[in-house]
């Protein structure tokens, strides 16, 4: 009977026969959260850990990829120019092929202009009006 009245005005008596100011099973809850959130943030501190060690191996993986892959493209354009100052035909090839690459990208590049060309006289209409 005297635990309903203290419960009345807000007060509780404990397992161990202590005044509190919250329930006992709400205190217990509230402790067992806290716990269970300083056992998440110390897992989540070993993930940040961990992962951050294998973000940097990647890194230093790509590194060493993104070199190697340089130095394949070099010796592959050097090996093409050896091959290339060898071989006439293989140069006139190249030259015929950067010509016909040179004369596609004059074509294109008169083509953009005379979009550019209408775009502006349809701008220009448009704020004449």
């Amino acid at each position: 009977m005297g635990d309903e009245q203290l419960a009345k005005s807000g007060l509780y008596v404990d397992d161990f026969n202590q005044l509190r100011l919250l329930d006992p099973d709400v205190a217990e809850l509230l402790q067992t959260a806290q716990d269970k959130s300083s056992e998440f943030n110390e897992q989540l501190k070993s993930f940040q850990t961990v992962t951050g060690g294998l973000i940097d191996s990647i890194e230093e993986f790509a590194n060493v990829v993104e070199t190697e892959k340089i130095k394949a493209m070099m010796v592959r354009n050097t090996q093409e120019r050896d091959l290339a100052e060898d071989d006439p035909v293989l140069l006139q090839m190249t030259i015929r092929e950067l010509t016909v690459e040179k004369e596609r990208l004059r074509v294109e590049l008169e083509a953009v202009k005379k979009i550019e060309k209408e775009q502006e006289e349809c701008i220009q209409m448009m704020t004449e009006h």
